[in-house]
C-alpha cells in the first residue's frame, strides 16, 4: 500500500508540474493569444473556393496551404491542429468578419496592400503571386489589345480590377470600370460565366485561376502584372496576436518550412518579384 501511494503521489505531482510548465509557457504568450488558448479553438477565416490554397469538400472539410498552415499556427500556440475552426469568406466579407470577431485571423490569399494595413494587421507574406487571365482558348484575347471592347470577370472586393486597368494602360489599352469590369460574389461565378460567354476573360492572380484551368482554357502568360503578396491578417487591435503570427511566419519562410507546404500542396513556387 505505501508503495502504491508513493506512486500516486510522484504521478500527481508529476502532473503538477507539467500542469505547471504548461501555465508558464502560456503565461508567456500575449494576452489576446492566451484568449485563444483559453477558449481552445483558433477560428480562421478561409476562402472555400481556391484549390491548392484552401478548397471545401463536400463534407464540409478543409484543405490546402492556408489550411495548414492555420494549423500549423495553432500547434505553436499549444493547441491541437484539430482546434481550428476554419470559416468560409470572400473579398467581401474577410475583413468585416475579421473585425466583428467572429474569426481571429485570415488566410485567404489576403493581398497586402498600404491601405489595407491601416485596417489590419498583416504578417510578412507567405506568399507571393501575380494577377493574369484566364481565358478561352478559341475567344480571341491573347495580350492586352485584345481586351478593347471585351468583359473582364472580377470578384468583389478584389485588388484585381484596379491593377488590371493599371497595367492595361501601361501597355498603351484604355479599360474603364463601366465598359470593361463585370464583378462577381465569388471565383465560381466568373469561371461559370466565362463558359456561358459572359465575359470574356477572368482576372486574379495566377495561383487561383491555375484551380479553374480546364482543356478549353488557358492563362495567358503575356499578361502577367502586379505581384502580389498574402499575409496572415489579424484585427488591427491584436497587436499581440499579430507580432506572435509574424515571428513564426518569418521563422518558417528562413527554414523551408512555407516551402514545404507550397510544395506538399502542388501550388506553384512563390512568385520571385
Amino acid at each position: 500500500m505505501n508503495k502504491l501511494h508513493r506512486m500516486g503521489a510522484l504521478l500527481l505531482s508529476a502532473v503538477a508540474v507539467l500542469g505547471l510548465a504548461f501555465s508558464a509557457s502560456a503565461a508567456t504568450l500575449p494576452d489576446d493569444v492566451q484568449a485563444i488558448v483559453k477558449r481552445g479553438e483558433l477560428r480562421v477565416g478561409v476562402k472555400s473556393d481556391v484549390p491548392g490554397f484552401s478548397m471545401q469538400d463536400l463534407s464540409g472539410d478543409y484543405a490546402g496551404m492556408e489550411v495548414d498552415l492555420s494549423r500549423k499556427i495553432a500547434e505553436a500556440m499549444g493547441l491541437k491542429p484539430d482546434k481550428v475552426a476554419f470559416t468560409a469568406v470572400t473579398a467581401k466579407t474577410r475583413g468585416q468578419l475579421l473585425d466583428n470577431g467572429d474569426i481571429d485571423m485570415v488566410l485567404a490569399t489576403f493581398t497586402i496592400t498600404p491601405e489595407r494595413k491601416n485596417i489590419w494587421n498583416f504578417s510578412s507574406a507567405y506568399y507571393t503571386d501575380a494577377v493574369s487571365l484566364l481565358v478561352k482558348k478559341n475567344g480571341g484575347v491573347k495580350n492586352y489589345a485584345d481586351l478593347t471592347g471585351k468583359l473582364i470577370g472580377v470578384a468583389e472586393g478584389s485588388t484585381s480590377k484596379d491593377a488590371l486597368i493599371a497595367a492595361a494602360k501601361e501597355n498603351g489599352v484604355t479599360l474603364t470600370d463601366t465598359d470593361n469590369i463585370q464583378t462577381f460574389p465569388d471565383y465560381p461565378s466568373i469561371k461559370a460565366a466565362l463558359d456561358a460567354g459572359q465575359v470574356q476573360a477572368f482576372c486574379v492572380d495566377g495561383s487561383i485561376l491555375s484551380g479553374y484551368l480546364d482543356p478549353s482554357t488557358e492563362i495567358l502568360t503575356t499578361v502577367r502584372f502586379a505581384p502580389q503578396d498574402y499575409g496572415v491578417a489579424t484585427k488591427l487591435s491584436n497587436k499581440g496576436l499579430a507580432s506572435f503570427v509574424e515571428e513564426l511566419i518569418v521563422k518558417w519562410l528562413a527554414d523551408g518550412t512555407i516551402d514545404a507546404i507550397i510544395a506538399d500542396n502542388k501550388v506553384a513556387p512563390s512568385f520571385k518579384k
